[in-house]
């Protein structure tokens, strides 16, 4: 039986992918575990499948003692600066309030020191909260590992891609799980129900989202640092 890893950067859309295979399998996402709160042993079968979603840039074999015979990954990446902020709203009271400085909402920090203060982190580290950085590592680090490894078969998709035109972007995910049109149409819209826009986890689902937040001063200095990376990974400003 094949075993399926579900990776990203956090923030990058692999619960979408996951509540899509969820929908799929005509279960619950809950049957795709999240292995940073739910054991490997969750996974339910599909057509010879099983499927995990994980954070991790490099944990593909094992993980909390579980041995992972990943015989194949599925990858999301996204645009860093969107992952920046989505990522700053999910550690912000209004999400989980994880944030190492508290704060209520990215709306109300933009344009102060603290903003400015999380987002020197992201341009240094590539991560915005140290209490996670050990597992994912940063984002260049995480999407770079997964774009050049060669030991597993990788199918390799960009947020974007998924909100222009799903369809097409999942066609290699079709063809893994061995399944027809309409059965990827139903899920995509199904799964689209379950991870509408509602302003907290699944915060705005909108590409290019960094500039409501980010001056061009802000965007000057990022691609100073990490334009050359981010363009290798698709992402030219």
């Amino acid at each position: 039986m094949g075993l399926v890893g579900i990776y990203s950067f956090p923030k990058s859309g692999n619960t979408w992918i996951r509540v899509i295979i969820g929908r799929i399998m005509n279960q619950d996402f809950e049957q795709v575990p999240d292995l940073h709160i739910s054991p490997l042993s969750n996974a339910q079968e599909f057509n010879g499948l099983r499927f995990f979603k994980h954070h991790g840039g490099r944990n593909y074999k094992s993980w909390n003692g579980q041995k992972l015979d990943t015989t194949n990954v599925i990858h999301i990446r996204r645009n860093p600066l969107d992952v920046f902020v989505s990522y700053l709203n999910f550690l912000s009271d209004n999400v989980t309030g994880k944030a190492p400085i508290k704060f209520s909402s990215v709306d109300d920090i933009r344009g102060t020191d603290l903003f400015d203060l999380y987002f020197s982190t992201f341009i240094t580290t590539g991560h915005v909260s140290a209490g996670f950085a050990d597992v994912t590592g940063s984002y260049f680090q995480n999407n770079t590992f997964w774009m050049n490894q060669t030991e597993v078969p990788a199918i390799l998709l960009k947020y974007e891609d998924l909100v222009s035109d799903p369809i097409a972007t999942l066609e290699p995910v079709k063809q893994l799980l061995g399944i027809d049109d309409a059965l990827i149409a139903s899920a995509v819209e199904e799964a689209a129900a379950v991870t509408k826009p509602d302003g907290k986890f699944f915060w705005k689902q909108q590409e290019k989202n960094y500039l409501n937040y980010l001056s061009q001063e802000q965007i000057d200095l990022f691609v100073k640092y990490r334009g050359a990376e981010s363009e290798a990974m698709g992402y030219k400003f």
